[in-house]
């Protein structure tokens, strides 16, 4: 397994300048590819079913070919989502810790 750095992402309570909207993941997000230091922030709603490990702690993510293969063996927190078409995403807790994988399909 290849895993190549994505971005950084930082939970808030924070209001900011929000490039979007994640509806299956209820939360408020920046775009991390504008940022210089690839840093995403990203506000839960109320309502989100997001692990409080992922809704209140700092995550790394990596671009994977294969989540499938990435979670293999994995502590996986909640379900693969679609943000957008051709992308999905999972969250593992690693060492106590969020990690992201992000598998993009052309």
């Amino acid at each position: 397994m290849d895993y190549k750095f994505s971005h950084i992402g930082i939970p808030t309570t924070e209001d900011k300048d929000w490039d979007g909207y994640c509806e299956p993941g209820n939360f408020h997000y920046t775009d991390f590819a504008k940022d210089e230091y690839k840093v995403e922030y990203v506000k839960f709603d109320d309502h989100s079913t997001a692990s409080e490990m992922v809704k209140t702690m700092p995550h790394v993510s990596y671009f994977v070919d294969s989540i499938e293969e990435a979670i293999e063996g994995r502590d996986v927190l909640g379900d693969i989502f679609s943000p957008a078409e051709g992308v999905r995403v999972v969250y593992i807790n690693h060492l106590g810790s969020p990690v992201e994988f992000l598998e993009i399909k052309e």
